[in-house]
């Protein structure tokens, strides 16, 4: 009996054992085919969406095709416009929006013409650039005004908004960092105006107040103005030992359309010395003047690339171009102060890649990302005063009068003449000693009645940089040949980084008492200058990033050379 329990009882943990295995299976085969109907039902419905996608993209290419048949059948039909509805313009003036559309469609007599002159008009209304989004219908006339034939415009529109506000920093073509803040009001009038305020600080004590505005478009034309009101101070104390403070207007017409460009200026401009260690030649300069000048600028570009697998090789080169041209002295009342003369100035850049030839030479990756780059830069200025003609030199300081420094050309920087400083090439006269001492006190005409005491100590700026002020030049030759190549890094080559070699050679010429001596051949074998290295250029829109190591070739001993042999900076998009 016991035996016999001892028996049944120990049979039991087996036999239930299974039944727990045998749950188990049950358990994960019915999890498992849940999971399958759950697939094949979003199977299901996925293959439903996609029907009901495809009768939709049907009906709409149906709708579409009935659509085409009626128009091509009506197209021809008598009709005109007999009303524009404008929906959408919280600011904008409603008569702004018609005027777009009312003299294009007054002399259609059908609905092609009307359809036409509407595709025509909606692309000058987004000329203004103050909407975000445009929709043109051309809908059956209403009820209320029913006029056999007629037709009625629908313009929705949705405006951009009216403040705007950014701020960045940056590096001058100088070297100056600066801090700019923009901010204005867009087409808060209605007249799809912009209004804005600018603010810019450079840590030389560098500075520009700004108001501006600016009307696109003026009298439905593709004319823009711009009237800009400023007060302006540029320190040029590392270079040339001045401070140039201008106070005025200018006024700017322009046009998308059009490769010139029309400005004029009014400034009243100080040349003060705030070091008090300025040359001789600069502090003659020094005081107030007018200047009242028109410019024009005119400008060109081709744009000849061909495509061969996504890549262009400009089998035919692209040249770009640009003169600008000022002329100074308009004011009415022409005295000691009025700046007065003709300045003109020209870029020019031609870019071509190299023979198939060549490529046959190069690696697979390389192939075709070779190209050779020349560019030229020349500019005169000829005062008119005539003094300038007349007089006779008393100094050797007085070769380069005549001209405002503020208003002559600077050679040197990446962007002009590599491996140099800033305005660190051409002419140049020293600065006074630290250590010099004054018999009697002197007056600079920046500083009437302010003595200058022997124990004086000039500002950092000066004490660290070279002991001549640059004096800039009134003729300016420079030239430029260089050779663009791919880089092995990938992530680099998408973002534009490419490398080049290139050489740099210019000339910076100040007038003499004559004009026509300036221009002899010894003067500019006597002020060329030269440079060549190679380094790694990165394209932005504000101009080219370059990273280079070079050395230089031709050099007087008064000009400002990179102390090492790697030099960083910004070249400006005019640069030559």
């Amino acid at each position: 009996m016991s035996a016999a329990a001892s028996s049944s009882s120990s049979s039991s943990p087996s036999s239930s054992s299974k039944e727990v295995t045998k749950s188990d299976g049950e358990v994960e085969t019915t999890s498992s085919k849940a999971e399958e109907g759950e697939k094949e039902q979003q199977q299901q419905q996925q293959q439903q969406n996609d029907d009901d996608d495809n009768d939709d993209n049907l009906r709409m290419r149906q709708a579409l095709l009935d659509f085409r048949n009626r128009y091509e059948q009506l197209k021809h039909n008598p009709c005109f416009v007999s009303e524009i509805v404008v929906r959408g313009n919280k600011r904008t003036r409603e008569k702004l929006i018609k005027n777009c559309f009312e003299k294009r469609v007054e002399k259609c007599g059908n609905l092609e013409e009307i359809k036409d002159e509407l595709l025509k008009g909606r692309e000058e209304l987004e000329k203004y650039n103050i909407f975000k989004g445009i929709n043109v219908t051309l809908d059956a006339g209403s009820e209320e005004n029913y006029v056999p034939n007629g037709a009625k415009i629908i313009v929705d529109v949705a405006e951009k908004d009216a403040l705007t506000l950014k701020a960045g920093t940056f590096v001058s073509q100088s070297g100056e960092g600066t801090v700019e803040i923009t901010g204005g009001l867009k087409n808060a009038v209605g007249c799809a105006e912009r209004i804005d305020f600018e603010l810019i600080r450079g840590h030389e004590k560098s500075a520009s107040y700004a108001l501006h505005w600016e009307q696109p478009r003026v009298l439905r034309s593709d004319i823009a103005t711009a009237l800009r009101i400023f007060q302006q101070h540029n320190c040029s104390v590392r270079h040339s030992s001045f401070h140039e403070t201008g106070r005025g207007l200018s006024f700017h017409l322009s046009s998308p359309e059009r490769p010139a460009t029309l400005e004029y200026n009014l400034v009243w401009r100080e040349i003060t010395d705030p070091t008090r260690f300025a040359s001789r030649a600069v502090r003659k300069m020094c005081g107030h003047s007018l200047k009242s000048s028109i410019v024009h600028t005119l400008g060109g570009e081709s744009e000849d690339d061909e495509e061969e697998e996504g890549v262009k090789i400009g089998k035919n080169g692209n040249w770009w171009w640009n003169v600008r041209t000022e002329l100074a002295g308009l004011n009415p009342i022409f005295d000691s102060t009025t700046e007065a003369f003709v300045k003109s100035e020209c870029h020019a850049k031609y870019t071509r890649a190299f023979p198939e030839r060549v490529n046959d030479f190069l690696p697979e990756k390389m192939k075709h990302s070779l190209s050779w780059q020349i560019g030229a830069r020349a500019g005169v200025m000829l005062p008119l005063r005539k003094e300038f003609y007349t007089s006779t030199p008393t100094s050797s300081s007085s070769v380069v009068r005549g001209s405002n420094i503020a208003d002559r050309f600077f050679m040197g920087g990446v962007g002009s003449l590599r491996m140099f400083e800033p305005h660190g090439a051409g002419p140049c006269d020293a600065r006074r000693e630290k250590d010099s001492t004054f018999s009697s006190p002197s007056r600079t005409p920046s500083s009437p009645g302010v003595s200058v005491s022997g124990n004086l100590t000039p500002p950092r700026s000066v004490q660290s940089s070279s002991p001549y002020d640059s004096l800039g030049g009134d003729v300016i030759v420079s030239g430029t040949a260089s050779v663009k190549m791919d880089i092995p890094v990938e992530k680099l080559r998408n973002i534009g980084v490419h490398g080049h070699v290139f050489v740099n050679a210019g000339c910076l010429i100040p007038h003499e008492q004559k004009v026509k001596h300036t221009f002899k051949a010894s003067n500019f074998r006597d002020s060329l200058r030269a440079s060549c290295g190679a380094g790694i250029v990165w394209p932005l829109p504000v101009g080219n990033i370059e990273l280079n190591f070079g050395r230089v070739l031709l050099a007087n001993s008064t000009d400002r050379v990179v102390g090492s042999k790697f030099q960083a900076g910004l070249a400006a998009s005019l640069s030559a």
